[in-house]
This record gives C-alpha cells, sequence and structure tokens, in this order.
C-alpha cells in the first residue's frame, strides 16, 4: 500500500474517536433522549414527531433524531438505556439487603425492592419521568419493546423472575397491571406540586402496599357474572 492510503485511515481513525467522544454530541443525544421521555409521556408516541423532538432541544436539523438515533423506535430505547442503568444498581443493592435479612423474601419485600427505584427517579424538574414514560408506552401499546433491554439489566430481571414464582399463574397480567398502579401513584405525586415529601412517600407506600395485596389475591374469574 501507498503511504497516502495510510495516512488517509490515520486521518479517519481519529475523526472516527473525536466524533465518539464529542461532548457535543453526547449532549444532543442526552437532550434529545429526556425529550422524547417527557413527549412520549405527555402526549404518546404516535403523537411525537421526529420534527418536534428536534424542536424541543433546539435544534434547526430536522432529521436529528435520525441521525443519532435512527427512528423514533431507536429513542425508545435509548431511554431504556439512560434510566435503566441507576435504577438496575440500585434494585440489586435493595435485594442483597433483603436477602442478608430473609432468606426467603415475600411478595411484598421483593416488590418493594422493584418499585422504590421509581420513587426515587426524578428527571431535572423534580418528575418521576421514566414512570410517567412507561404509563405512555403503555398507552401507545409499546411498553413490549422493554424486552429489547431486560437482558442486560440482570438485578432487574431477576426480581421480577422472583415475584413470578410467587405469584398465581396469571402474574404477567398482574404485574403489568400493579407497574400500571405504581406508575400512575407516582404521576398523582407530579401533578400535586403543594404535597410534602413524607406525604408523597405514604401515598406511595399505600399504592406498594395496593400493588402487594393485589399480587397474591385469589382468582375470581369464576366470581363473575
Amino acid at each position: 500500500m501507498h503511504l497516502p492510503y495510510f495516512k488517509n485511515m490515520e486521518n479517519c481513525a481519529a475523526q472516527f474517536v473525536r466524533k465518539r467522544d464529542d461532548p457535543r454530541r453526547a449532549a444532543t443525544q442526552v437532550a434529545l433522549i429526556e425529550a422524547a421521555e417527557q413527549l412520549f409521556a405527555d402526549v404518546g408516541f404516535e403523537a411525537v414527531s421526529t420534527r418536534q423532538l428536534g424542536t424541543a432541544i433546539g435544534s434547526l436539523n430536522t432529521n436529528v433524531v435520525a441521525y443519532h438515533f435512527g427512528s423514533k423506535e431507536g429513542l425508545i430505547e435509548a431511554v431504556f438505556r439512560h434510566r435503566l442503568p441507576e435504577i438496575d444498581r440500585r434494585r440489586g443493592e435493595m435485594l442483597a439487603e433483603i436477602d442478608k435479612e430473609n432468606s426467603a423474601p415475600d411478595v411484598a419485600a421483593l416488590l418493594r425492592a422493584f418499585a422504590l427505584p421509581l420513587f426515587e427517579q426524578t428527571d431535572a424538574s423534580g418528575r418521576h419521568s421514566y414512570a410517567s414514560f412507561l404509563i405512555g408506552l403503555e398507552r401507545s401499546g409499546r411498553l413490549a419493546m422493554r424486552a429489547l433491554v431486560i437482558q442486560d439489566f440482570p438485578e432487574t430481571n431477576a426480581i421480577m423472575s422472583r415475584l413470578m414464582a410467587l405469584i398465581p399463574a396469571e402474574g404477567q397480567t398482574r404485574l403489568r397491571l400493579v407497574a400500571t398502579l405504581l406508575a400512575t401513584a407516582l404521576q398523582i405525586i407530579d401533578r400535586t406540586p403543594d404535597l410534602s415529601k413524607d406525604a408523597a412517600r405514604a401515598l406511595y407506600n399505600d399504592a406498594l402496599a395496593m400493588s402487594a395485596a393485589a399480587l397474591g389475591a385469589p382468582n375470581l374469574k369464576e366470581a363473575l357474572p
């Protein structure tokens, strides 16, 4: 090969590293992720255009979403990967504490380990943004996209598996209903600005107690008319 070829390759490699490590690029991606999280939660996936997402972060590039994430669906996965690392870490921390105290934790303890990190997560505005995002995906019929990333977050996967082993056969549906209940509780907290921290925690604890009871309730399908 001629020397200019290698020189060109070196230049390409250097440009790739600069592009990969460019803080402006990373800042744009985070801004898009957090804008998508909020807009998908507030108005739903279908109602948000890629142009609106660009406008939300002040970008004049109408293809900014496609450039960074390929599509709106790519942004859904990006939100998961943005929020779940810390939530998964916290779930693992809580699960370790539970196992240290009790070799056979019950549904309530495991549910708390799963749900409390959602209460602890807030965005720059103090909103429980990830929980609201999940409700938005549920409304849009896209919550199943969590399957794209679940194997990358082992603590969350472990808690879900252990919960499923303790609840009735229709556990998957019950977990979905309970997750909606807990996320709705967080939305109520966010929409009540004068709620004290103690009152917010009490409301969420009540939602947790209701959810634990719902997961373990007997099957009453036969009782319906």
